[in-house]
């Protein structure tokens, strides 16, 4: 099961770069990171209250725990939306792809993974390939783009630590919606002391935000993308995880071509056939 919630994540998340840069361009990024988190902590603590029994044992404790967990994959979440916003998907996308080699490693150092010999192999393989086949046909960069490439990495750093702590914090408690409940609530509160130290509720304020279907489309896909991995990981180890819902890319690739009528390469299409043997391996080793 936790292969399929892998795969199903793999795709939501491969749609959400299509539908942020469709709405990115002619919105105030903040506005969107937090906007964007609201809606997914709101329907995480729903999730969280109607699912379990949390609220009836409830603890201060717990959500003290999970804050360093909210505080920098909401980093991330930003990073991820300001990479978008000021350079190219195929400029950031191979850049962004790296905090697969973050978890990857954190996994078995510290969660200590076990990966035998071709696992190691399909997993090296399928990062290099994601890599390439995000990376565009134009290697030049345009100095106008460095914030975007230093949000990128910013990305790659944070997320790739919210992958292991998912893990981490799984292991604890068990249930995932557990997790994301104490998630979402802290969430929830950093964002509006945000609003309220700065004095700028009005960037919850979502009818100021343009293509409102393409942003509720990427904040859907986004948060289905996050249960479906957060529930893999209940079964899957994070560095396995962490490489399969890599193929994204994949799926980013495949929708530029049909929705933003962008080009693919015969070169990308063999890219594309080796990550998808790559995953079957890593599946059928499993």
């Amino acid at each position: 099961m936790w292969l399929y919630l892998c795969l199903i994540s793999a795709i939501f998340s491969g749609f959400t770069s299509v539908a942020m840069k469709k709405c990115s361009k002619d919105n105030n990024s903040i506005s969107l990171a937090l906007i964007g988190m609201i809606i997914s902590d709101i329907v995480y603590v729903i999730l969280g209250v109607f699912m379990t029994d949390v609220i009836s044992s409830f603890s201060i404790i717990n959500l003290i725990k999970i804050a360093p967990l909210t505080m920098i994959q909401a980093l991330g979440y930003i990073c991820g939306i300001l990479a978008v916003k000021y350079a190219s998907v195929s400029t950031v996308a191979p850049i962004r792809k790296g905090n697969t080699v973050v978890t990857l490693i954190l996994g078995i150092l510290i969660l200590k993974d076990s990966l035998n010999i071709l696992q190691l192999i399909f997993s090296i393989i399928l990062i290099i390939l994601t890599i390439l086949l995000a990376k565009g046909e134009n290697n030049k960069i345009d100095k106008s783009k460095t914030k975007g490439i230093i949000s990128a990495y910013g990305f790659v750093v944070f997320n790739g630590i919210a992958g292991f702590l998912n893990k981490l914090y799984i292991n604890i408690f068990h249930d995932p919606l557990i997790v994301v409940f104490y998630y979402g609530l802290m969430g929830i509160i950093l964002v509006l002391l945000y609003c309220l130290f700065t004095n700028n509720l009005k960037n919850l304020d979502i009818s100021k935000i343009n293509f409102k279907g393409y942003f509720l489309l990427h904040s859907l896909l986004d948060l289905g993308a996050n249960l479906c991995q957060r529930f893999s990981l209940i079964e899957g180890q994070v560095s396995t995880v962490s490489v399969i819902t890599s193929s994204s890319i994949v799926i980013t690739i495949l929708a530029s071509r049909f929705i933003l009528k962008e080009k693919i390469t015969l070169k990308k299409y063999i890219m594309i056939l080796g990550i998808f043997i790559c995953v079957l391996g890593l599946a059928l080793l499993k």
